[in-house]
């Protein structure tokens, strides 16, 4: 079971499109996949038209230690796709977890005996709070959306110190660790100079790690959240649906070949 988090600390740089549409590409392969989403906004939970208002939610599963976590996840309507849904509460429950024990290993614990799914996509907030960590003490792998301007640039070295910290003192004691396996760019457009330098700085940087795969600036992924579908439903001949397609082969590739 590959356990991969969708990870940046900047926020709005596409990391619940790339959890949608990446979870969706490997069950269309026909991969078992559990889509979790951890962040308060619900993006994911949303984008897939997800119902949570009578079902329970990752909060009740963190925060409620009788509650095994098979009664929150819900199918969606693509084949072999399943969510751990989120919505607001998760902001009180990320409140009630700081001052419990052990908290940075609550969702280790829930998920600890999931066994029948091939991959985990987990949708981390934009920071590095206590749900962030609780994923990184989960996942094996980061996939790192990353836009090319300054402001994402500048966040990196601040997330790889996070993630030495979190390997380092909390991880060791569970003989955990978590890496950057991938760095995709979304919203990719390489007309301005900063584009190109910040592309240019980020392969120096990352390396073989950098996807090829360069996910558009595409109205049709915006279209497709709105509708509760994946971009393969939505548009599947769109630019976005193909780069997706892409991401998803190399994903999938990279484990192949390793």
């Amino acid at each position: 079971m590959r356990k991969i988090a969708i990870a940046n600390q900047k926020g709005g740089v596409g990391k619940s499109t790339t959890a949608i549409n990446l979870a969706a590409g490997l069950a269309t392969c026909g991969y078992a996949t559990l889509l979790v989403d951890i962040d308060h906004q619900a993006n994911s939970t949303k984008g897939l038209n997800i119902e949570t208002e009578n079902w329970p939610t990752i909060s009740e599963v963190l925060c409620d230690e009788n509650l095994d976590v098979s009664y929150a996840i819900q199918k969606t309507y693509i084949k072999n796709l399943y969510i751990l849904p989120s919505d607001l509460s998760l902001a009180i429950a990320e409140m009630k977890l700081s001052s419990m024990g052990a908290k940075e290993f609550k969702l280790r614990k829930k998920l600890a005996n999931l066994k029948d799914y091939d991959y985990i996509i987990f949708d981390c907030p934009p920071s590095f709070g206590t749900l962030t960590i609780n994923t990184f003490l989960v996942a094996t792998e980061i996939i790192m959306p990353v836009k090319l301007n300054y402001f994402s640039l500048e966040g990196i070295n601040h997330f790889l110190e996070v993630l030495t910290f979190v390997n380092d003192d909390i991880g060791s004691v569970v003989d955990h660790r978590i890496d950057i396996t991938g760095v995709v760019i979304t919203f990719h457009d390489l007309r301005s100079k900063l584009a190109r330098s910040v592309s240019t700085m980020l392969t120096e940087l990352f390396g073989d790690k950098m996807y090829c795969s360069k996910i558009p600036l595409n109205v049709k992924l915006d279209e497709a959240q709105s509708e509760g579908k994946s971009i393969f439903d939505h548009a599947p001949e769109s630019s976005g649906a193909i780069a997706y397609r892409n991401l998803t082969n190399e994903v999938w590739g990279r484990y192949v070949q390793a």
